[in-house]
């Protein structure tokens, strides 16, 4: 039958693996570009470059939060911090967690529901507010890479709720980009500190 149509096995062979290797060495090629790509903005974003300053940190409208981080840009428009990157993670005393863009500032997450879930990211286990944070709906790839969780004034990527948190609260943990949030402490808790460290 090979030899009827015109075509063996072998020369089937020759032109065809060639083909396969090359379309797989393109596709490889044009992944590796991408995440050098990446690689290099993320080496560039955590450096703080005036090019990222320009677009992520272009004023401190209230200097009553915690300064905004250089990657706050990047993560409000869907990227993602490293792991144990944001000095959010330390924040335990009174306050609340605001949206990081400027101009927006929305009340997120308060202090008195943040825990450590041994992630490397803020994690809370609900929201200030039901109207606070905007999430996707449910889906499949949802059990395993949670939902998206946005600011619902601005729409910016917070991060994502999972179905993990402390069971004796509400289940649920919002792990949340540190980027994405500013911290404005307590008055009477900074008020009180102040007081102490002036004795």
């Amino acid at each position: 039958a090979g030899s009827q149509s015109g075509w063996s096995e072998k020369t089937m062979r020759g032109p065809i693996i060639p083909c396969l290797l090359a379309a797989h060495g393109a596709a490889f090629r044009s992944h590796a570009r991408v995440a050098l790509s990446h690689r290099s903005w993320c080496d560039a974003a955590c450096r703080g470059t005036s090019t990222l300053r320009a677009t992520a940190d272009d004023g401190d409208d209230d200097p009553s939060l915690t300064p905004k981080s250089p990657l706050a840009g990047y993560v409000l428009g869907g990227g993602t911090e490293m792991a144990w990157s944001s000095d959010l993670n330390d924040v335990k005393e009174p306050g609340t967690f605001v949206c990081s863009r400027t101009g927006c500032n929305e009340p997120l997450f308060s202090s008195s529901t943040k825990f450590e879930s041994g992630t490397g990211w803020p994690s809370f286990w609900a929201p200030a507010s039901e109207d606070a944070v905007d999430l996707a709906g449910p889906g499949f790839l949802t059990l395993v890479f949670g939902r998206e969780a946005k600011c619902k004034t601005c729409g910016g990527h917070l991060g994502h709720r999972f179905d993990d948190g402390p069971i004796w609260e509400t289940g649920k943990r919002y792990c949340i980009n540190g980027a994405a949030l500013r911290f404005r402490a307590e008055m009477a808790a900074s008020i009180s500190e102040d007081a102490s460290s002036g004795a």
